[in-house]
């Protein structure tokens, strides 16, 4: 196999002589995520998945209300709800099932929607499939796999298992931790140093079993046998079972050897196992989220242990990232430039997320009596929680200003016609500023050059503007002593102004920062 810098030409590809757009290699959540939000821009996609079908068994089990902001984007927002379930808690249990402490996931989250919550995988990839097939422009198919990737100029080649070749503008690896994409380009990966096994079990209870009493999501730190326990979503649990010293993998996934260690919770009458298996949890992260015009996202670019619960929505942030950034790309209002921002903005929260998910792992993994009695202790002892671990983006921001580089809130605002909605089902997807003070006439001009250029929504709430139901975006801006915050697609702030005057020299900043044409 070439690397994907191996093969150059100087020739321009015309954009109708390529089969698509954005070709994704590989149909999981990330993968239809970015397929649906580029199908939905109107950009032509094809998916090719290796697999002859989806993967019907669970993996991840856990999204945020970030995550949340992001299926609401796409429409599936209330097919979402009907198959997740609100996480309400996070508890870390003493060995005899004790409560050591408890981390509260209660009310509304800056996105406007629950703090977390558990889902069975199959089911919601079910609602992405249906927003992907809901988009002309999205072809997918299955028992595609990718063996060749060679990239020209302004187009990449791909040849595929069976002979076939197709040509596309941009290509983005979204095939997981074994990537093929990333393996072709390239592009190396470090290792952060975190590496356990754990047993992976997920089961259904039988029609009319009592349902384990088991909490919202419990890490059992005991030293003999790190464990957790939760609640999938409404007729799924799942427990993992950290492997120590003298376990043999293939004996601990047998059903006998499951069911012995689920004895506590439930047995075989209860319930029906779903999947057991053996994981490695892992902390890699690849040294570039981008090769000319080839892009990775979710597991192909980076893998973390479990602990968080944000394997799969760091992958969805890749994905809402991505999607506003090829838009401009592919619809000429941008300069290719711009996606050497998607590993400078992506790449070191994902760095926070995974540190963070080790540091709670290491606590979790404690296999010394004496140093996890202690840790015990310390947890017990504790009279403050920690706030919610919610880290800047890497770039894409102005630097030192109020909020810039966070993730922003979505208030509600009331319609012409009385009713009360979310701000992005009532102004739709893109840039957006939000100002508490009458524009003037510098701030119509610019506001106006960048709704011609990218499609910039502007929204004065407060007095003469839109009503703002409640107080969520007003009280935000107060208390950072500012009266107009400029909104990325992916929901995280730009920048922010303290007068007029500001507002329109942060409209120029992203007009530069976007390499716009």
């Amino acid at each position: 196999m070439k690397l994907a810098d191996e093969f150059r030409t100087t020739t321009t590809t015309a954009p109708d002589a390529v089969d698509a757009d954005v070709l994704v290699i590989g149909y999981g959540p990330v993968g239809q995520t970015l397929a649906a939000l580029l199908g939905t821009a109107g950009h032509r996609v094809l998916v090719c998945e290796r697999r002859v079908g989806r993967y019907e068994t669970p993996r991840a089990g856990h999204f945020d209300h970030e995550i949340m902001r992001v299926f609401q984007s796409l429409g599936i927002a209330d097919d979402v709800r009907r198959i997740a379930e609100p996480a309400r808690v996070y508890e870390f249990l003493d060995r005899d099932g004790s409560v050591i402490s408890r981390l509260p996931r209660e009310g509304a989250a800056p996105s406007g929607w629950d703090a977390s919550y558990h889902f069975y995988q199959p089911e919601l990839e079910d609602a992405l499939d249906a927003a992907v097939r809901g988009a002309s422009t999205v072809d997918v198919r299955f028992g595609a796999e990718l063996v060749d990737l060679r990239q020209g100029t302004d187009h990449v080649v791909v040849t595929l298992a069976d002979g076939g070749v197709v040509t596309a503008r941009h290509v983005v690896g979204a095939d997981g931790a074994n990537s093929r994409v990333r393996t072709l380009c390239g592009i190396p990966t470090k290792d952060l140093g975190f590496r356990g096994d754990w047993l992976v079990v997920d089961v259904r209870p039988r029609p009319g079993a009592p349902v384990p009493d088991i909490p919202d999501t419990g890490q059992v730190l005991d030293p003999a046998r790190p464990n957790h326990m939760g609640r999938v979503a409404q007729r799924y649990f799942r427990w993992e079972f950290m492997l120590v010293e003298g376990d043999d993998p293939t004996e601990m996934v047998k059903p006998e050897r499951v069911w012995e260690l689920l004895r506590p919770w439930i047995g075989p009458q209860e319930g029906e196992l779903i999947r057991q298996t053996v994981y490695q949890f892992r902390s890699v992260v690849a040294a570039t989220f981008r090769h000319r015009s080839v892009l990775l996202a979710g597991d192909a670019a980076h893998v973390m242990p479990p602990f968080l619960g944000q394997g799969m929505s760091s992958g969805v942030r890749d994905a809402a990232t991505l999607g506003w950034m090829l838009d401009l790309v592919l619809t000429g209002a941008a300069d290719p430039e711009l996606l050497d921002l998607y590993t400078l903005s992506r790449r070191p929260q994902v760095i926070d997320y995974i540190e963070e998910s080790v540091r709670v792992g290491t606590v979790v993994c404690e296999t010394d009596p004496v140093r996890a009695a202690r840790r015990r202790e310390e947890m017990r002892s504790a009279t403050e929680l920690p706030a919610p671990f919610a880290p800047p983006v890497g770039a894409g921001f102005r630097a030192g200003q109020p909020l810039a580089g966070h993730l922003a809130v979505q208030p509600l605002l009331r319609t012409g016609s009385g009713k009360t909605e979310r701000s992005d089902d009532v102004l739709g997807r893109g840039f957006t500023l939000f100002s508490v003070v009458e524009p003037d006439e510098a701030t119509t001009a610019a506001v106006a050059d960048l709704e011609r250029a990218i499609g910039l929504r502007s929204v004065v709430v407060g007095a003469a503007g839109v009503q703002e139901d409640g107080e969520a975006l007003s009280d935000w801006l107060k208390a950072a002593g500012v009266v107009a915050v400029l909104v990325r697609p992916d929901f995280y702030v730009f920048g922010t102004a303290t007068d007029l005057f500001e507002v329109v020299d942060l409209l120029a900043s992203l007009r530069a920062s976007l390499s716009l044409v």
